[in-house]
């Protein structure tokens, strides 16, 4: 497989990129960006903010909006603001500044001294680098996880994570984002590293350094003019409260645009060493690229290409906060909005692609597009291993658990299946050609790769996923869409076909007529009965948390989730009870019933395998 290691290839800009923007350059920028989010403030959010930083410095920072509006308070390029994910940022960067100040061995097995549960007893080593890439193979349920808590968690990671080990189940190969747990193992080392708490190392080694001095770990709320993210309520704007989580190293980072411009400013000039030379060329080179041929990651950002141009990312809740950097224009960019909201999540998005084209208008870097046949795969020695193979078969994204409650949205709604066609690939109504490249098959649009993993295991890779599920494993029959669309069939028709027998037989005796002999049917009703309704309520009760945008009520060891699982059991009873019965009155049944035993014991040995794997505990 023909792969590069280190920096990402570059290609040289059509223009010579300028030394750095001019005063009228900036002015068009702002007032590009300026008509692009006033047309969303009021609207979709309260306020939003855009920092954009240059080699010398900022070149502009602009807030729009209010930051409270139950108290009017105005947003400011001081105020803070909770931005998720981009939490990451941060983390990764104290990470590689302890590893290259010799207090932290990113190289090391992380299960020498971190709390995971392998279930996969994987020979080789999981590494710092494993997670600062999300190529750990951590399996993390994207529902059922540590519910938010009250106040900041104030003990140390290590305790917080042997109460809740991650679970290492999936090859380390490919790309697939841990929102939580990858990142809370680093912090966890990075508070082993130091003796210090997490939030003391991330101060003293990065925030203080770098000049961002009002960032912190502890959430909104802690600091005078603090954001208070708001939710568009009718006219009106209601507050949300931004949830603290044990989990802080990946999600509890609020700071101002003032600070990411500071940050920004040290990752895009070494020289004045707020950051070591070596960090920023690892924040900045791609580090590991799959081979889909799209975009990898650096250790700190995603690759992405915007506008023609490669640009490193790292997105917050969804996308409502931003923070990126095109390397080649000496350019970063920070903006967030202050709502949860989706609606607003457009504008965040937009402000980067706006940026970016303008880099290139500016002539402060070329267009570089990505080819039809997609990049070289960036290897390194610590990334694990895979055989270039075609991808043929079922696959699930590993988004939701692989097992319990939300194993029904895997089925459902994740499934893709790649078929061959001689050479080519055929997913969906795509068709895809072999590349150059061993292991990939490209279109007009992008391009999929198959790899092997070191235990035989087939994956599926593709880079249109972005940061989010880039690696796709194979569906376990159990879990193959048709198999459970077939399950839940089979159960309406045993459901319709139970009640209508019961009705009819109660219709006939009220009026004196023969009832012909059955298994047993209050025995069907309720076991198909109560079947029916856990196939219709687990997959409900399992997306109600991206309907209510709440999870409060609903955890891994909750009533609602207990209740699935009595009812499953109950289910099984019904189902054996139901068996016991045909087998005792197998001989008072006449012919016709004797041959609908059959399918109905099918039905209902598929309907109980589907029920079953909903019920295990999640992953």
């Amino acid at each position: 497989m023909p792969t590069t290691t280190g920096a990402a290839p570059t290609v040289s800009p059509t223009t010579p990129p300028k030394d750095s923007a001019e005063p009228a350059d900036v002015a068009a920028l702002r007032e590009e960006l300026d008509a692009l989010v006033t047309g969303h403030v009021g609207e979709t959010t309260p306020g939003a903010m855009v920092a954009v930083v240059g080699i010398d410095g900022p070149l502009l920072t602009e807030t729009w909006g209010i930051a409270d509006p139950s108290a009017e308070v105005p947003l400011t390029p001081e105020s803070r603001t909770p931005v998720a994910s981009v939490s990451k940022v941060v983390t990764a960067l104290t990470a590689l500044t302890l590893h290259h100040e010799g207090l932290l061995d990113l190289d090391a097995d992380i299960r020498d001294y971190l709390p995971v549960d392998d279930q996969r007893a994987v020979p080789e080593p999981v590494t710092g680098r494993h997670l600062l890439t999300h190529h750990s193979g951590i399996v993390e349920s994207l529902l059922f996880h540590p519910e938010p808590i009250d106040e900041p968690y104030t003990g140390t990671l290590i305790d917080a994570l042997e109460a809740h080990p991650p679970t290492l189940e999936l090859p380390g190969v490919g790309l697939h984002y841990s929102p939580m747990q990858a990142y809370a193992l680093l912090g966890a080392a990075i508070e082993q590293a130091t003796g210090a708490t997490f939030d003391e190392a991330v101060d003293r080694w990065v925030l203080q350094p770098v000049g961002a001095t009002t960032a912190d770990f502890h959430g909104p709320g802690t600091a005078p003019g603090d954001v208070a993210l708001a939710t568009r309520d009718g006219d009106e704007w209601s507050p949300t409260e931004w949830p603290s989580v044990i989990e802080r190293p990946a999600a509890s980072l609020t700071w101002s645009a003032t600070d990411a411009a500071a940050l920004l400013h040290a990752l895009l000039d070494p020289a004045a060493g707020a950051l070591p030379a070596e960090v920023v060329e690892e924040a900045l080179a791609t580090q590991v690229r799959p081979n889909h041929g799209a975009g990898g990651h650096t250790q700190v950002f995603f690759e992405e290409w915007r506008e023609d141009v490669r640009v490193l990312e790292h997105a917050g809740a969804n996308g409502l906060a931003w923070l990126a950097v095109v390397p080649a224009a000496g350019i970063g960019v920070f903006t967030a909005v202050t709502t949860e909201d989706a609606d607003a999540a457009p504008l965040t998005t937009e402000v980067l692609d706006t940026v970016a084209a303008w880099t290139t208008r500016v002539n402060l870097t070329g267009r570089n597009p990505l080819e039809p046949g997609g990049l070289p795969a960036v290897e390194q020695d610590w990334a694990a291993a895979a055989e270039p193979v075609a991808p043929v078969g079922t696959f699930h994204e590993r988004l939701f658990g692989p097992r319990g409650p939300e194993l029904p949205l895997r089925s459902l709604i994740s499934q893709v299946t790649v078929r061959q066609d001689g050479a080519d690939l055929l997913l969906g109504d795509r068709r895809f050609a072999p590349a150059d490249t061993d292991g990939r098959w490209c279109d007009s649009t992008g391009c999929i790769a198959g790899a092997r993993a070191a235990d035989g295991t087939v994956l599926l890779l593709r880079g249109e996923r972005g940061m989010l599920e880039q690696t796709l494993v194979p569906a376990p029959w159990w879990a193959n869409l048709w198999f459970v669309t077939a399950a839940v069939a089979g159960t309406l028709l045993l459901a319709l076909v139970s009640l209508a027998g019961a009705v009819r037989a109660s219709w006939r005796r009220r009026r004196d007529r023969h009832v012909a002999g059955a298994v047993s049917r209050p025995t069907a009703v309720a076991w198909s009965v109560a079947a029916l309704a856990l196939v219709v309520a687990t997959p409900l009760l399992t997306v109600s948390p991206l309907l209510a945008n709440s999870a409060e009520w609903l955890d891994a060891g909750g009533p609602a989730v207990w209740a699935l699982r009595v009812g499953t059991a109950a289910v099984l009873v019904l189902g054996v009870w139901w068996l016991v019965q045909a087998v005792r009155r197998w001989n008072q049944l006449g012919p016709v019933r004797r041959v609908a035993v059959v399918p109905a014991a099918l039905i209902g040995l598929a309907m109980s395998v589907v029920l079953v794997t909903w019920a295990l505990p999640a992953a």
